[in-house]
């Protein structure tokens, strides 16, 4: 797990002093690398025990710690073999406290109902039916209608929400739904601030870059699938 999914995962417990930390850092890798605690403080008009602190809220043993990391993302900005390095990197953001609460959910559920549009919801189709083969509670919704009216009669059921940018609003609009129908929602998006993640009681990341050829959609979906079939496995396991 590097510092920038750290961050998202603990963006609940940020103060806002904390937030323009982590802003700093994010445009100073380099900078903050070589620093000592007692100077950054000191920018910021603090004390040392609050960076100690944000370092603890973010998973690290301490600033020493975050300093470390840093410095390795930044030895590894150029990786020979981009592909490999994504890979690595999904695998990376892959949070078994997290998967284990998912399941926990799913065991629970009376169904669970998967939706996702276009593209992501081709791939997310082919994970949903590995699921449907252990238990025919798991169902992948296609249109939006029958999703919506399930919502609304719903009860003890769990909605996931598969949205790699989490923007997109017809799955946003559906979340929000869900959400104002006391209903659990779990997501999986990009690692980045978005609506649907905000909105989900349980949120999954991966981690993608946009890439489009002459306006056409290109972007690796791979992460979502290695996302998902930890999760699978995680559900089999238990």
């Amino acid at each position: 797990m590097n510092f920038k999914s750290r961050t998202i995962n603990a963006r609940y417990k940020l103060t806002e002093l904390d937030r323009a930390l982590i802003s700093h850092i994010y445009s100073h890798k380099r900078e903050v690398s070589e620093t000592k605690i007692t100077s950054l403080a000191k920018a910021f008009f603090t004390v040392p025990n609050t960076i100690t602190r944000l370092c603890h809220k973010l998973g690290y043993d301490g600033f020493s710690d975050l300093k470390a990391e840093l410095k390795h993302e930044l030895s590894d900005t150029t990786p020979e073999n981009l592909q490999a390095a994504m890979l690595l990197k999904n695998l990376g953001l892959i949070d078994k406290a997290r998967e284990a609460k998912v399941v926990t959910a799913f065991r629970k559920a009376r169904a669970v109902n998967f939706y996702a549009v276009s593209q992501t919801g081709l791939i997310a189709k082919i994970c949903v039916d590995n699921f449907y083969a252990l238990d025919d509670k798991f169902l992948f919704y296609t249109y939006p209608n029958k999703l919506l009216h399930r919502i609304e009669h719903a009860d003890n059921e769990i909605f996931f929400f598969i949205s790699l940018s989490g923007e997109t609003e017809s799955v946003v609009k559906l979340a929000e739904e869900a959400r104002a129908q006391h209903q659990t929602v779990v997501s999986l998006t990009n690692l980045t601030e978005n609506r649907l993640s905000a909105l989900a009681d349980i949120s999954l990341f991966c981690y993608t870059k946009k890439e489009s050829v002459e306006n056409y959609d290109v972007t690796d979906k791979t992460p979502i699938l290695i996302v998902m079939n930890s999760l699978f496995h995680t559900f089999l396991e238990r």
